[in-house]
């Protein structure tokens, strides 16, 4: 186990690429975070009311799935200690990849085989961490890890057998040369075929990498007592049937958890995005739904109902009692009542509905303010200066090889349309009390486009026509995650994707914020028509700004315009301009890294379903008066 001081952002535990499950890279070593269930939160009592994050609405929401649970409770942030006096709560890793070698001599073994070399010597073990060569020549350097992992569909990773690597059955042809004829250059080439034993009863093995040749047939496994070698070549190739490994869940009795699994692995390298895929939903947090009673009485209710000695009403009447709170709260909180699942338009609805149409709450957890913006520019009828924004992420569960949607994340399993499977970041999978979720306070802006105008131009044959080149390459896709977007994409989602894209890249041109610090959330279907575009705490651009450029109208709509206008030109153009499908799955049209594309933390839809022709051609764009 690495050292528990694991230095740590709370944004890396919760994210697209991060949480439990995930492989995170350190200055030392990579690790795996393991569940959450590990880091503290197991009792919940008075002292662990402060990690408590209060967001009735998505509660409520997440209880169609996870029907037990109570808290959603936040990541710790990191700070230092003395080992005789840790945090309560912290996050929990173990290195993996488990196989590591030294640069100096080579050596390569498991990590609980270099741990006991290390006790072995006589060394102290408070100083194995990072995993440190024995070897008096080496003078204690550091290890370095294996950088191949594998994984299945059904979520599981695990390493290569790097202890048969080298010892390879007759019919393994991995190293002959390839055949130049047609019939095998179609061929996929035969994966690595390994005879699970050991090279020799005295196996020494070493990692050793050319200087001359930088292919993976230039890096071997070598054993140094009978000389057995074989190098990496076709790595790629190789396959085995899945060993169930569950690292995230920690050691019980000294060994990982492992289930029966009948699934094929794959080789990726560590750092791969198919390693990992977070199951996460956000929540943009509205006062007027949520129930004030405070962390700590919620966990004594908790407590009361749990240990059923009292009845609903006796709790209702001992906490009013005894706190002084109205009866009708308590038994709000305690109601139990039909929940069903909300698909995430209808959610988000309640959101666009509640900045279009209420005022600023009096308790001021929030502020915005509305603003007519229909006479400012052409294609916009409103925007909504939020100078206050608070946002919940929590993340339900993660997959590996293949992301799924987000409508899918809390769906019931006999209704689940993928092949990879959903791994819980629980210990109780479905059944937990508490899931692991981050604040953000921040600000933002939300645009709302022109209804009439929208149902306008929508309706153009053009317009049409390229949504369904989009649709029809996404019906095409590999993956099932594009096939299920492809039912429900429609010209104002693309629209207002794309324009998001240019107001965010020009933010970045005019105002200095990094784009990878402003986060876009879409409000689109066939009552909303908007898009927000915020930044929050963390972040470089954080810094007030954003909302006050709300302040001054005619520099809002000089940077808008501006938008627009340099979509007119890509560095690529005319191939950007005139494509018929580019970027993963051909999912993109006129759109590409040098006029469009954002960091991949920015983008909802990873970087996909974009068409800036949409907006600036001269026969169907949207600002097509604009420009002319």
């Amino acid at each position: 186990m690495p050292n528990d001081k694991i230095k740590h952002g709370r944004s890396k535990h919760i994210s697209n690429y991060g949480g439990v499950g995930s492989i995170i890279e350190t200055t030392d070593c990579s690790i795996i975070i393991e569940t959450f269930d590990n880091w503290g939160y197991n009792d919940l009592n008075e002292k662990l009311a402060q990690y408590i994050i209060k967001d009735d609405r998505l509660l409520e929401r997440l209880k169609s799935r996870f029907q037990n649970l109570k808290h959603l409770v936040s990541i710790p942030e990191f700070k230092s200690y003395k080992f005789n006096n840790p945090p309560i709560v912290q996050p929990k890793a173990n290195y993996f990849p488990k196989w590591f070698y030294c640069n100096t001599c080579n050596k390569l073994a498991e990590y609980s085989e270099w741990k006991e070399r290390w006790r072995s010597s006589g060394k102290n073990l408070d100083f194995f961490n990072p995993p440190k060569c024995n070897n008096r020549e080496c003078k204690e350097s550091n290890l370095e890890q294996i950088r191949f992992v594998m994984t299945c569909t059904n979520g599981h990773i695990h390493d290569i057998p790097w202890e048969y690597w080298n010892n390879r059955l007759p019919t393994d042809r991995t190293n002959e040369e390839e055949d130049n004829d047609d019939d095998s250059k179609n061929a996929k080439p035969n994966g690595p075929q390994l005879n699970f034993s050991k090279c020799c009863s005295e196996q020494s093995l070493t990692y050793k990498i050319s200087r001359e040749n930088t292919e993976l047939s230039g890096i071997w496994i070598e054993c140094s007592k009978c000389s057995k070698r074989q190098n990496l070549k076709g790595i790629f190739n190789y396959e085995q049937k899945c060993n169930g490994k569950k690292y995230w869940l920690g050691q019980f009795n000294g060994k990982f958890s492992e289930i029966e699994c009948t699934e094929v692995t794959s080789v990726k390298v560590k750092t791969s995005n198919s390693v990992y895929y977070a199951n996460t939903l956000s929540s943009l947090f509205i006062p007027e739904m949520q129930n004030p009673l405070s962390s700590e009485i919620r966990i004594d209710i908790d407590n009361m109902a749990e240990s059923k000695k009292f009845t609903k009403e006796q709790i209702i009447q001992l906490v009013s009692i005894q706190k002084g709170i109205s009866e009708d709260l308590i038994s709000q909180y305690l109601e139990t009542g039909e929940i069903k699942y909300i698909p995430d338009n209808v959610y988000r609805q309640t959101e666009y509905d509640y900045f279009l149409t209420r005022e600023q709450p009096e308790n001021n957890q929030i502020k915005f303010r509305l603003i007519d913006y229909s006479e400012q520019i052409f294609g916009f009828s409103k925007i909504v200066k939020i100078d206050k924004l608070k946002k919940i992420t929590v993340q339900t569960s993660f997959t590996r090889n293949e992301p799924i949607d987000i409508d899918s994340i809390l769906q019931e399993q006999n209704e689940y349309e993928y092949n990879v499977e959903r791994q819980s970041v629980s210990k109780n999978n479905f059944n937990t009390r508490t899931l692991p979720a981050l604040e953000s306070y921040g600000e933002g802006i939300l645009f709302v486009l022109d209804s009439e105008k929208m149902e306008e131009w929508e309706t153009q044959e053009q317009v049409i026509l390229r949504t369904e080149k989009v649709r029809k390459n996404a019906k095409n896709a590999d993956w099932k995650l594009h096939q299920i977007i492809a039912q429900t994409l429609t010209p104002r989602k693309i629209l207002s994707h794309t324009l998001s894209h240019l107001l965010i890249r020009e933010l970045e041109y005019v105002c200095g914020y990094p784009s990878s610090s402003l986060q876009e959330r879409l409000f689109v279907s066939e009552t909303m028509n908007g898009f927000l575009i915020s930044a929050f705490d963390g972040t470089d651009g954080y810094l007030g700004g954003l909302a006050n450029l709300c302040n001054d109208l005619n520099e809002l709509n000089k940077i808008i315009k501006s938008a627009i206008f340099r979509a007119t030109d890509c560095s690529s153009d005319p191939i950007c301009l005139e494509s018929e499908g580019q970027g993963v799955g051909q999912l993109n049209l006129a759109a590409c890294h040098s006029c469009t594309l954002t960091p991949e933390t920015t983008c909802e839809l990873s970087n996909l379903y974009l068409d800036r022709k949409l907006i600036i051609d001269n026969e169907f764009g949207f600002f097509k008066s604009l420009i002319q």
